[in-house]
């Protein structure tokens, strides 16, 4: 698609320079003053049909798209800003076509799937990136945790094992500088003996491995705010479940798991978050496997804007459903009072309700950098959730998971 698009600029931008006279009829431009206005604009359809080539070639470093994006975001406005100061509708043609291009450039780009690739690769804006893996043994109750991040030129990667039966939870970290951080297209991240990459995560004292995914990579970010720039921040769920097998050691504790249900996740920003509230549960009955997925934040916008957003996934009975996305968030409904998070999210005609808890006795905590100063997250493997599903007013099902649901919580200490 991207190779097409820069075949038509670079035709249209023949024409403008070849074929002049037409062009400036029709826009009321006296002959012989096209020159530099022509110019202008055959200069800019070589350098964007130039980017729409780099981009099919290569369409992950997000500084081509910015670029690109910019170009038809500015000349719809001037467009429309010639035909009111002209009073000539003819320049409203160029506002439809350069419009619809931006639209369709932006869900271009948002539907770019690289969980396993750095959004900071190739690009810039990036402030701090990270992947995760978490793995849970329900009937040994202990959950594992790894953390992979570069923040600000820091690389660190955190080992985190929740231990219910022993009561304890034990943490383990790594820094070194950023630049030490290998990545590629199938890598995440390396350094040193530490690595993730797909169907493998390992560190110093642990190794863990899984075959291909039960339910792949799915986005929470709002496809056309992501895709267009406008949000510069994002999370998705790598792998939303998959049966890992293998040793973690952290602290003295020792969490082994044989297909145990896991997932993957992946989140980057510019300047961070203000706070968030994450949740992740994974039902497992006679019926199948259910998989719900929940996050509420403050996505970051332009300068110091944000905007509140509640997006989540729901896998279950061989349906792998999205609710994220303007619309889908201002009919969710997210809640969080005297330490019980309340939800509502609805996917299509699939409404899922219920609410979760933090394991205070059991959670882990950490300082983190947001807009608003400096935060503390908690986070907790053994939380509890219930869920239920509802189709057309009809239940579909009444699910619960006593100590078996991950729930982050994160605020300014302020």
């Amino acid at each position: 698609m991207m190779r097409a698009y820069g075949w038509v600029f670079l035709a249209t931008g023949t024409v403008f320079v070849a074929a002049p006279l037409p062009l400036t009829s029709l826009l009321g431009i006296p002959n012989g003053g096209h020159g530099l206005w022509l110019g202008l604009a055959g200069s800019l359809m070589a350098v964007i049909s130039l980017l729409s080539f780099q981009i099919a070639r290569d369409p992950f470093p997000g500084s081509r798209w910015d670029l690109l994006l910019l170009s038809k975001a500015m000349s719809s406005l001037l467009f429309a800003a010639f035909a009111a100061a002209d009073r000539n509708p003819a320049f409203l043609v160029g506002t439809a076509v350069d419009s619809a291009i931006f639209v369709h450039l932006a869900f271009l780009r948002a539907g770019l799937s690289r969980p396993y690739r750095a959004r900071a690769e190739g690009g810039a804006g990036i402030g701090q990136e990270a992947w995760f893996l978490m793995a849970k043994d329900p009937a040994a109750r202990r959950g594992f945790w790894a953390r992979y991040a570069v923040t600000r030129g820091r690389a660190e990667c955190r080992a985190v094992l929740f231990d219910k039966t022993a009561g304890r939870v034990e943490v383990e970290t790594w820094e070194r500088p950023a630049d030490e951080v290998e990545s590629g297209p199938a890598t995440a991240y390396r350094l040193g003996d530490l690595s993730l990459a797909r169907g493998r995560a390992r560190g110093p004292s642990w190794d863990l491995a899984w075959p291909a995914a039960e339910a792949g990579p799915m986005t929470f970010a709002p496809a056309f705010l992501s895709g267009a720039g406008l949000v510069r921040a994002g999370y998705e769920s790598a792998e939303g479940l998959a049966r890992v097998t293998g040793e973690a050691r952290v602290g003295g504790l020792v969490a082994r798991f044989d297909g145990a249900p896991a997932g993957v996740g992946h989140l980057w920003s510019a300047r961070g978050a203000r706070g968030w509230r994450w949740a992740r549960a994974v039902f497992e009955g006679p019926e199948g496997t259910t998989v719900f997925e929940l996050l509420t934040a403050e996505a970051p916008l332009a300068g110091s804007l944000s905007v509140p957003m509640t997006a989540a996934r729901l896998v279950h009975q061989g349906r792998d459903l999205s609710s994220a996305g303007v619309l889908a968030s201002l009919a969710a409904r997210s809640e969080l009072r005297d330490g019980t998070w309340s939800f509502r999210v609805r996917f299509g005609g699939v409404v899922a309700e219920g609410g979760c808890r933090l394991d205070g006795s059991l959670a882990a905590e950490f300082p983190y950098d947001s807009p608003a100063g400096p935060g503390v997250c908690r986070t907790s493997m053994t939380g509890a959730m219930r869920l239920t599903l509802r189709e057309g007013g009809f239940p579909l099902a009444e699910l619960d998971s006593p100590e078996g649901a991950i729930v982050e919580l994160a605020a300014p200490s302020s």
